[in-house]
């Protein structure tokens, strides 16, 4: 049975938007973190991964918000393995207020990479042992994200990879994705809706230099979300939204 590893840590100042509530870039980082330290302290982090050539990437979120913590609360981030297969990792994160409620629960979708090829790789045995999942051939499925096709975008801005953009996998981080996603949103949206669940499938690397477009399609209470480079779609996503009741 896989075990459960946690950090606690206050909400602080940079990782609030304007609302002075976790941000969603902020909600992966922080699952990252807590994914790394215990990778760290089963002795099979970035440091083992790294002398092997490997790296460990995400291919899918799903998050569920309960609400977001506000600026200044304290958080347990708990994680636990799930099942994985010849290629394919679950992992599952649940954030915790000061009471010990569930206030965001997310599911995870993780492959390896030889960071050289960039190809996909076998997971080795002692690698994900450790952290106590089951072995399984078929994997619980993740959400399906509907795709923008032929429907014409509300929003199409392009973005410059930067330096910072890229992480220790030499690819745009994860969390940038969806930055680039939530910038092409209206302001006054953004301040008029908060978001209560959303999806994120990552399809193709981006790397520095290259340029990339967001484009949004903006329904009722919901956003679909394609990250483009070049005529490759390098990410969607899905964000469902809960109007803000007046005060």
């Amino acid at each position: 049975m896989a075990d459960i590893y946690s950090i606690d840590r206050p909400v602080e100042y940079y990782q609030v938007d304007l609302t002075r509530k976790l941000s969603l870039s902020m909600i992966l980082n922080l699952a990252i973190l807590c994914s790394r330290k215990q990778g760290e302290y089963l002795k099979v982090g970035y440091e083992e991964t790294d002398r092997r050539g490997l790296g460990w990437v995400i291919l899918q979120y799903d998050v569920n918000i309960i609400r977001r913590p506000k600026l200044g609360e304290e958080l347990t981030i708990e994680t636990k393995a799930g099942a994985w297969s010849t290629y394919f990792a679950m992992r599952g994160f649940l954030f915790k207020d000061a009471k010990g409620e569930v206030i965001i629960d997310i599911d995870s979708l993780w492959t390896l990479i030889d960071l050289e090829s960039r190809h996909i790789q076998k997971l080795p045995l002692d690698l994900v042992q450790p952290y106590g999942g089951e072995e399984s051939k078929r994997l619980p499925k993740m959400v399906k994200i509907p795709k923008i096709k032929d429907e014409p975008v509300d929003t199409d801005k392009p973005y410059q990879v930067r330096f910072l953009d890229i992480d220790g996998n030499r690819h745009v981080n994860n969390s940038k994705y969806l930055e680039w996603m939530l910038d092409v949103l209206p302001l006054e949206f953004l301040k008029e809706h908060e978001p209560s669940r959303f999806s994120i499938r990552y399809e193709n690397e981006v790397h520095y230099g290259h340029q990339v477009d967001s484009q949004v399609v903006m329904g009722d209470n919901e956003t679909k979300h394609r990250v483009k480079d070049g005529e490759q779609t390098a990410a969607e996503a899905i964000i469902h939204w809960t109007p803000v009741k007046a005060k």
